[in-house]
């Protein structure tokens, strides 16, 4: 039987519960009462990460994919897979949304199956990842400017869709516009795609609860009723599926949990004169005796000695918002005892979440920092979700508008990611076990 795995990030039991107040089609509520399993997250939870385990059925520490960046400065054998056509001078440091397959050291699980397989949106996806990808890949300016682009295999597939839909709205995929209208985009493609690429898997990243869960929080009633908007837009490609005999799977990669603080771990290690900079204010790599890519919730923190990292973990372990600092074969405890991984990985408190920079002036932050850009900036920027109407520079003096965010196992498992619709799925599985079930 066909399947079409439909990934909705943040989906959770919490906003399940949400949900019944609101209007949901019959067909999620027959997807629901098929199956309904909560997963015990890969961590950290993060898109790249917990897609990659999904794939594969291996934790990071064998999939490589430690988080949505890899710190490229301590990693010289990855540099031939970096797309180094936009900003190379900052992605052969430290390079975040890397799209290419052989980044990853684990095989994905239906290469040797001969199931044919689509994967659209998903990352890690270009260079043979599958029979079928569609992924953005969008062209950069210096000044800023973004040009929207698709990569997809076959080559003449984009084009086709484009004729059909339209370009894809890069704008409203990341951005402070980012909304509604790239999900409509992608479900409108996905629907076509399962016609005109019949595949066994057909593995579709629907983007739209990403953004609420962040900007509002989980707790915000107007995140149910985005979902239930969703839904609607889902309708045509599920009707689609189950018309041509084909089963629906939806899958979150991870849950979100409110959060009302934050700290930037990079600051701190500047401030104990471990993290040092250039006369440009860029981060000085070479020269740094301590470094934390963060993403989220976690921080892959990348130490020069044994000395730095022991001081890396005295100065970050004094901030109130850490939650747990792993070491050497501590890291194995979370599945990130690998040569990718931070020396120290840092986890915050379900509450909070961590900052990129490195300044405290926001005079001295570089230009990037006030503009959409995830390959300049050495981390993961929620703030970009948000503009200043006036200068329509990015709010990023503002953390404080961040109300959700993910990569630490949330305490409550109402948080945690679920798969519905699958029929002998047990009540509760690993990130692990995804792989195998689709």
């Amino acid at each position: 039987m066909r399947t079409c795995l439909i990934d909705i990030p943040g989906l959770s039991s919490r906003l399940l519960e949400a949900l019944a107040g609101e209007s949901a089609p019959p067909w999620f509520d027959a997807v629901v009462d098929r199956g309904q399993s909560v997963i015990r997250p890969v961590l950290p939870a993060l898109t790249m990460t917990v897609q990659a385990t999904y794939g594969t059925g291996v934790s990071p520490a064998d999939h490589g994919m430690i988080a949505n960046g890899l710190p490229a400065y301590r990693l010289p054998d990855i540099t031939p897979h970096l797309d180094l056509s936009n900003f190379s001078d900052y992605r052969c440091n430290v390079s975040f949304w890397e799209q290419s397959t052989k980044l990853l050291t684990a095989p994905r699980i239906w290469e040797e199956s001969g199931r044919r397989v689509a994967m659209l949106f998903v990352q890690s996806s270009m260079g043979g990842a599958a029979e079928v990808v569609v992924t953005p890949k969008p062209q950069h300016t210096p000044d800023g400017k973004t040009i929207s682009m698709c990569w997809s295999d076959p080559a003449q597939l984009y084009p086709k869709l484009r004729e059909q839909l339209g370009e894809f709205p890069l704008h409203h995929y990341w951005g402070p516009m980012a909304g509604m209208k790239s999900s409509e985009w992608i479900a409108a493609a996905a629907r076509l795609v399962w016609e005109w690429e019949p595949t066994d898997l057909q593995w579709v990243y629907i983007p739209q609860m990403d953004y609420d869960l962040q900007r509002l929080g989980p707790d915000d009633p107007r995140c149910a009723k985005s979902l239930a908007a969703l839904l609607g837009v889902l309708t045509p490609l599920v009707e689609k599926v189950h018309a041509d005999g084909g089963q629906v799977l939806i899958v979150s990669e991870y849950g979100m949990t409110k959060v009302s603080r934050f700290t930037a771990p990079n600051v701190a290690l500047a401030h104990a004169d471990l993290l040092k900079t250039t006369a440009a204010g860029e981060v000085d790599y070479a020269a740094s005796e301590a470094f934390a890519m963060v993403d989220h919730q976690v921080a892959h923190v990348y130490c020069k000695s044994a000395a730095a990292i022991d001081a890396a973990a005295k100065t970050l372990g004094g901030l109130p918002e850490v939650a747990h600092i792993y070491r050497g074969d501590q890291r194995g405890d979370v599945g990130l005892d690998c040569e990718r991984a931070g020396d120290l990985v840092v986890f915050a408190h379900g509450d909070a979440w961590f900052e990129y920079r490195w300044w405290s002036d926001w005079a001295k932050a570089p230009a990037y920092a006030w503009m959409v850009d995830i390959h300049r900036k050495p981390g993961y920027d929620p703030c970009e979700m948000f503009a200043d109407p006036a200068t329509r520079k990015i709010e990023a003096d503002q953390p404080q508008l961040i109300k959700g965010s993910h990569g630490a196992l949330p305490a409550d498992e109402i948080d945690w990611p679920v798969l519905l619709g699958h029929p002998t799925a047990r009540a509760k599985i690993d990130a692990t076990d995804v792989a195998e079930l689709i």
